[in-house]
């Protein structure tokens, strides 16, 4: 088989990404465990809602949430600790939901999905980050919860400002310990800091209003609703 056939059969047997994804065929529901731009009938709409009300209904007891509140930090210490920075993926999806993540990313860049991009995509985006000037306007990125890194690791590499910086601030001091540690933390581009968002005075590394995006990706879930007013 010619090279060239070699590609087009390995281009033909890639996955389909992020956004990508359309059902068009009934038989054909279980290919993926998710599918893109799907409306939901009334009957589905119903079911969700059902779901939702199921869980929401508070199981522990008093006594068992008052603890869960006054030892939250230790709890998330602990979690962090077992499992460093190994239970959550990378978020290389982020950029198909998020475009502004990462402008510089064509729309129909392929590479860009929920896996690690190849050597030869980061050494464009790295080529591409190295042309851009100095006048290139800046850009200020905050994550509340940002763990260990999981989201802000994958705007580190693909976003190719020059003038970009990332900040990130997690409950969990272990967690911003091993997001530290990580080889591509690069403190010029980016500033983690311990932080209970929940607070009402609130100390971070940068003046008020002069942020372009705050991220909460998976954080309000796990927020008591009453105090959202501080975030």
């Amino acid at each position: 088989m010619s090279n060239m056939s070699s590609e087009v059969s390995m281009n033909s047997e890639k996955k389909k990404q992020f956004g990508d994804r359309k059902l068009t065929d009934a038989n054909c529901v279980f290919e993926h465990n998710a599918w893109d731009n799907v409306e939901w009938n009334e009957e589905q709409q119903l079911l969700a809602q059902e779901k939702v009300s199921e869980n929401s209904v508070i199981t522990l007891s008093e006594e068992a949430l008052k603890e869960f509140h006054i030892n939250a930090v230790e709890k998330w210490n602990k979690f962090y600790g077992i499992h460093q920075n190994k239970f959550f993926k990378d978020r290389h999806w982020l950029f198909t939901e998020f475009p502004e993540l990462a402008p510089s990313i064509k729309g129909d860049d392929s590479e860009i999905s929920e896996t690690v991009p190849s050597k030869s995509r980061l050494e464009k985006i790295k080529n591409t980050r190295d042309e851009l000037n100095d006048c290139q306007e800046k850009q200020k990125i905050f994550e509340i919860g940002c763990g260990v890194g999981n989201t802000i690791f994958p705007i580190l590499m693909y976003n190719s400002n020059p003038n970009l910086v990332v900040y990130g601030c997690d409950f969990s001091s272990t967690a911003i310990e091993i997001l530290k540690l990580n080889p591509d933390y690069d403190e010029t581009r980016c500033k983690v800091f311990v932080l209970d968002a929940t607070t009402e005075n609130w100390e971070p590394p940068f003046r008020e209003e002069t942020l372009d995006i705050a991220l909460l990706i998976f954080v309000l879930s796990s927020i008591v609703p009453d105090k959202y007013v501080y975030i």
